[in-house]
């Protein structure tokens, strides 16, 4: 294993992608933790990718949002080009899901998290195009961080679109079972399924995917292949999630049903609407929580006031009692002189 890598000690590897080996590491200028990926030599070796790459890499680079795991560096040691991450600690939104359900006021606050993360990463023109639970990380204290942002295109995901998007198109029913596909053709957009150009609603398809998933427990389009799959996404309506799940508002299907158009046009047109609306409807719930307060509560509180109340009336009528007593006394006493 790797030693040291410029400023950097190497701790321990910690995974391996599409795009090469991760690292944790200690930058030994700031003391700081972070992750290094170094690139596989499919794409440090070839001088036209390598070149793309850094590019794009570059201009992720100048994402910062506190929603998003910040790229500190692009670095080249002695012809090993690696990447310069935030450390981010915590556990992918799958493994906190693990299928299940989550509270519908965590998962619209998770929601709003990448939406406004996502917002901010649209208004620099750069579209992730690869929101699922697996580069979303849930850290330690509740918050969302989005992973590889705009970097979609080295991480194998592109490469398992394409040959999803070419079967989509012809309609036909080759056979797939590889996991790791189907997790990533199930927040596909209808666009990404069929090919097409994609822009920032691209990502908002994604992210409601993401929100149904985290609401119901389950996810708005399903089949036992990856070409079935896009299919579903393509032509199936998405259904609602109050559909799936009786207990959730009905406002939000509202909300995701439009994040889930097969349309552009339908579709939100940015991200921060989309976050603003769940906003919304996360202070209509905070309202109805705090109105559904049971009667038996409030009486109980207000007891121990009416109780305490009591008391101080009764000692002034005793205390107002005894000191006409000893008023009386002292005028008998005065007269019997």
């Amino acid at each position: 294993m790797i030693e040291t890598l410029g400023l950097y000690k190497i701790l321990d590897r910690i995974g391996a992608g599409a795009m090469g080996d991760v690292y944790r590491a200690r930058d030994t200028r700031l003391g700081r933790t972070v992750a290094i990926t170094v690139l596989s030599p499919d794409i440090a070796g070839h001088p036209g990718r390598r070149e793309r790459f850094v590019s794009e890499a570059r201009v992720v680079a100048t994402l910062s949002h506190p929603n998003i795991a910040a790229l500190y560096e692009v670095g080249d040691e002695q012809g090993r080009l690696f990447l310069v991450c935030e450390f981010v600690p915590g556990e992918t939104l799958r493994t906190v899901t693990s299928g299940r359900p989550m509270n519908p006021r965590r998962a619209i606050d998770l929601a709003v998290q990448i939406g406004d993360a996502l917002a901010d990463a649209h208004a620099e023109g750069i579209v992730h195009r690869d929101i699922k639970p697996d580069t979303i990380i849930v850290t330690p204290k509740g918050n969302a961080k989005i992973l590889d942002f705009g970097l979609a295109a080295w991480t194998g995901s592109d490469a398992e679109r394409e040959q999803v998007a070419g079967v989509a198109r012809a309609a036909a029913t080759a056979q797939s079972s590889v996991a790791s596909t189907l997790r990533t053709v199930a927040y596909m957009s209808p666009e990404q399924a069929l090919g097409e150009q994609v822009d920032q609603r691209t990502d908002i398809f994604s992210l409601g995917t993401v929100l149904f998933e985290m609401l119901t427990g389950a996810l708005p389009f399903t089949a036992t292949t990856s070409s079935a799959l896009a299919l579903q996404i393509v032509q199936a309506p998405a259904p609602a999630p109050s559909s799936v799940r009786k207990s959730l508002p009905q406002e939000l299907d509202v909300i995701v049903g439009k994040a889930l158009a097969k349309s552009l046009e339908q579709r939100y047109e940015a991200a921060a609407t989309f976050a603003a609306e769940l906003r919304s409807v996360a202070a209509i719930l905070d309202v109805r929580n705090e109105g559904s307060e049971p009667a038996s509560t409030l009486i109980a509180l207000q007891r121990p006031q009416r109780s305490y109340v009591g008391w101080i009336v009764a000692a002034i009528v005793l205390a107002l009692g005894a000191a006409a007593w000893v008023e009386r006394g002292a005028i008998q006493a005065w007269l019997g002189r």
